[in-house]
């Protein structure tokens, strides 16, 4: 899945990489993001994010990177809630913008197992929002 957005690759890659900055506001299901340690993105940098699930219902994330290359790469796991995968972001430059290209596997783990079918079909639906908000954080939105 990806989507077009005009901005640099040096510039989508500095949102990534801080986006506990960017993630919790006004209609976002993140209610709290720390990245830990704070400072530059590398390998082993953590976030921690909160997410509402439901009405007076929210679970806890985990990742990890697991590989970067500032500019191009952003690779992490992921952990909670009774899921857990990998999300990787590609960045390459086309026609005069940047394409942002996201891979995510997620598997449910212990009692969510049953629901791995329909999670995973509502994943796709989630990765589309996440790629078009990360897109709109830029003036111009996404790129036509």
């Amino acid at each position: 899945m990806s989507v077009p957005v005009r901005c640099s690759p040096g510039e989508l890659y500095a949102v990534l990489a801080d986006i506990q900055d960017r993630a919790a506001g006004p209609g976002s299901p993140v209610r709290a993001m720390d990245k830990v340690p704070p400072g530059p993105t590398c390998v082993g940098t953590r976030w921690r994010e909160v997410v509402r699930v439901g009405p007076g219902l929210a679970m806890t994330m985990w990742s990890e990177v697991t590989d970067v290359v500032p500019g191009r790469l952003l690779a992490m796991r992921f952990w909670g809630g009774s899921m857990e995968g990998d999300l990787t972001y590609t960045l390459t430059v086309q026609d005069g913008h940047t394409v942002l290209r996201q891979q995510e596997t997620m598997h449910t783990v212990g009692w969510l197992r049953p629901l791995d079918p329909p999670l995973g079909r509502a994943l796709g639906t989630r990765l589309a929002r996440r790629l078009r908000d990360i897109a709109a954080m830029f003036s111009d939105g996404p790129a036509a």
